[in-house]
């Protein structure tokens, strides 16, 4: 079984690798555009048509992980990365007739404006995205709805909620990043106080060591041009996560100043949470 995974020298990869490479029949791919990586990673660059295809005619994957993607919230970055990378896999694997099964992962944050009575959220909720990280995942999920319908491929989702777990390697872009990295510049007396907006909303977090046994999951079993959630089920508040971080380093809340914004950010969703019927059900 010829596996290929994209965004291969990221946070999630670098788990889903550990797990996949535990099945001795699967002859593993790993692609990044990540420059001067190890040496089994192929560099490849999936916003460039000609680039996509000379990785699938080399590789010709039988499964395809697409996990790379981008969550700048800057549209002309997260709109290549995260949607023509898909269009150039798909219209690749057309062109060269490779029937491959390709896991996509979406975002909790296409469901965007739910209200509080919405918890949990399905994935029959309309996606009504508040910020262009969603926006740019809604655009992946219609391109698995028309390569399904129209080329009958085989595509699935999983619309991931937050990652946390190895948080030293967590994107500097997430919540966990950003307060990991004010940490460090605490420690090293380079600050001397941890900058925060609201605390209170809360957000459904699942370990990312159960996330891509998840994605493994719909992979194996999901129906083709289905999305289906990954999360806890549960939600947590950020001040909560923000202690914990904190302690895990000697450190507590006296570090921290919260700046809460005069002007309510009316796209900050103040609760979501996943409803994991639908996968728990594979």
């Amino acid at each position: 079984m010829r596996a290929l995974i994209t965004g291969a020298s990221g946070f999630t990869a670098h788990h889903l690798i550990e797990l996949i490479a535990l099945k001795p029949e699967h002859e593993l791919y790993l692609s990044d555009c990540v420059s001067g990586g190890p040496g089994n990673i192929l560099n490849c660059d999936l916003t460039q048509k000609g680039q996509v295809e000379e990785l699938i005619g080399k590789t010709r994957p039988e499964r395809i992980y697409h996990l790379a993607g981008s969550f700048t919230n800057n549209y002309d970055i997260d709109y290549p990365v995260n949607v023509l990378s898909t269009k150039n896999i798909l219209d690749a694997l057309l062109k060269f007739k490779v029937p491959s099964r390709v896991l996509l992962i979406g975002s909790s944050a296409e469901y965007g404006f739910i209200d509080a009575q919405d918890n949990p959220v399905n994935e029959a909720h309309p996606l009504q995205p508040s910020r262009i990280q969603g926006l740019t995942k809604v655009y992946q999920t219609y391109l698995m709805n028309f390569y399904y319908k129209v080329y009958q491929m085989d595509i699935v989702m999983a619309r991931t909620f937050n990652l946390f777990g190895d948080n030293k390697r967590v994107s500097k872009l997430l919540f966990i990043g950003r307060i990991r990295e004010q940490i460090e510049k605490i420690k090293k007396g380079e600050i001397s106080k941890i900058l925060t907006g609201d605390l209170e909303t809360k957000r459904d977090y699942i370990d990312v060591r159960e996330a891509v046994k998840y994605y493994q999951k719909i992979m194996e079993r999901g129906t083709p041009g289905e999305a289906y959630n990954v999360g806890s089920g549960k939600c947590i508040k950020m001040r909560d996560i923000l202690i914990q971080l904190l302690e895990e380093e000697g450190l507590d809340m006296k570090v921290v100043e919260e700046r809460a914004s005069a002007v309510p950010d009316k796209t900050d969703i103040p609760e979501i949470r996943a409803d994991l019927r639908k996968i728990k059900g594979l």
